[in-house]
């Protein structure tokens, strides 16, 4: 059942469940990357500062082989000789250790990024369980390490092999060479077997580095339902988003009704549109549109005007042209001002009984482009 769990797993890992991922400190890693990085350090540091080094460690050698004949049979005398030569020697190793230390840094942060994380630091019962630890064992994972770790050992054994038969001659003739000579001498020889060591374990880092971020990103993949489940959680249920949307149009639509009463007239065509206008008559603003509505919501728009005797005028094209370009509670904008004026001034002229003197807005008031058609 995990098995065909995992086979449906093929869609990539969302950038959620990646930084997810990264909180509880799960992040891709290659220890060999680390190795390798460790390994080339110390090469280079070997190479940049080797007679360094070696004048060094042969100062040393040298005040450890000579011993004053009063100080022979002096165990103190011994023991305080022994700790000052064992602090030298760490003196001496200690630009060594901090370029391993920083390279094995510097290795892990190049591959997973730098991340801070107590997640992995918390106790878990389940990886004292000895069953989930035979199946980590026994998992194609396993396995995989199991193979690299052989093939790591043979490869770097077999030509470690080689270059000791290749130098066995050399380091022979060592100990009848000068101390400077010699000590030289082996520093050359570390220095280039470790090399050719390096650019041996950069192969099997050129291998696993690629297998780490594969092994990373498939262990993230995720199926169709974690997929939606995700969605679900990250941006809400669609249903419950659905009816607080609802519920903001209507609150939106009980609001708009509330001030159809206050307008100063409602402009329709007689089957489609209605758009209601209020005029600050305190000439600070031009009129704007308080209401407006296509089919049933027009019906409801004069309802509530005809209820509360707020005058309709019957203008198709200023209908259609105020309801297709105006907001609710923006101006009118100035293309209208003149089709507008005319409505008001309409309007103005039927409260004092002379309404047929004036005449209604009608298409050649609307600029062209405005007016979307009948058939809108």
């Amino acid at each position: 059942m995990a098995e065909e769990t995992d086979q449906e797993k093929d869609l990539p890992a969302s950038e959620q469940k990646i930084r997810k991922a990264r909180e509880e400190g799960n992040l891709p890693r290659s220890r060999e990357l680390g190795g390798g990085a460790v390994l080339l350090s110390g090469v280079g540091l070997l190479y940049a500062m080797g007679g360094e080094l070696v004048g060094q460690s042969e100062k040393l050698m040298r005040q450890g082989l000579m011993l004053e004949r009063e100080h022979a049979f002096d165990t103190k005398y011994m023991g305080l000789k022994w700790v000052s030569m064992l602090q030298e020697s760490l003196v001496i190793l200690v630009p060594l250790f901090l370029v391993v230390v920083v390279a094995a840094i510097l290795a892990n942060v190049a591959l997973g990024g730098l991340n801070w994380s107590t997640t992995p630091m918390e106790p878990k019962f389940s990886k004292l369980n000895p069953i989930t630890g035979l199946k980590n064992i026994f998992s194609v994972n396993g396995l995989a390490e199991l193979v690299k770790a052989i093939l790591k050992t043979v490869l770097l054994g077999g030509v470690g092999y080689l270059l000791l038969m290749q130098d066995l001659g050399e380091f022979t003739q060592l100990s009848a060479m000068p101390l400077e000579h010699g000590m030289a001498e082996t520093a050359r020889i570390t220095i280039k077997d470790a090399l050719i060591l390096s650019i041996v374990f950069l192969l099997i880092v050129a291998i696993d580095v690629p297998y780490q971020l594969w092994r990373y990103y498939k262990g993230l993949r995720m199926n169709l339902e974690e997929l939606k489940r995700e969605s679900k959680e990250s941006e809400g249920d669609p249903h419950l988003k659905g009816k607080i949307r609802s519920m903001q149009r209507e609150a939106a639509r009980r609001r708009m009704m509330a001030s159809v009463p206050n307008a100063d007239v409602i402009v329709t065509n007689p089957t489609h549109y209605s758009v209601a206008l209020k005029y600050d008559k305190d000439g600070k603003g031009a009129p704007r549109v308080v209401a407006k509505g296509i089919g049933p919501l027009a019906l409801k728009i004069r309802e509530v005007g005809k209820e509360h005797k707020v005058p309709m005028v019957e203008a198709p094209p200023l209908a259609r042209a105020l309801y297709s370009n105006v907001e609710l509670e923006q101006e009118i904008p100035g293309a209208l001002y003149t089709a507008v004026a005319k409505l008001l001034a309409y309007v103005y002229a039927l409260a004092e009984g002379r309404g047929h003197l004036v005449e209604v807005p009608g298409d050649s008031d609307i600029p062209k482009g405005m007016d979307p058609g009948p058939a809108a």
